[in-house]
């Protein structure tokens, strides 16, 4: 796939997140894994204010995952 990502319109959003996990754990595992891992965290039925924790809670968990990453690139 080179360069940026691209949805492609008329494709069920199920195709489009598989393509796009793909594409993401080509660049880079560790990053793609902790946003899946995550992804969950978002899906809220409920008020604004609901939808603003769940944001809230997703931005945690990934910054804590990602401060657990070791320093520098990956080999």
């Amino acid at each position: 796939m080179g360069g940026a990502y691209e949805f492609r319109y008329g494709t069920v959003i199920f195709g489009q997140l598989c393509r796009f996990r793909a594409e993401a754990e080509r660049i880079d595992a560790d990053c793609a894994r902790i946003l899946f891992d995550n992804l969950a965290l978002l899906a809220r039925d409920g008020d604004a204010t609901r939808t603003r924790q769940a944001v809230q809670e997703f931005n945690r968990a990934v910054l804590a995952a990602l401060d657990g990453l070791p320093e520098g690139p990956a080999e």
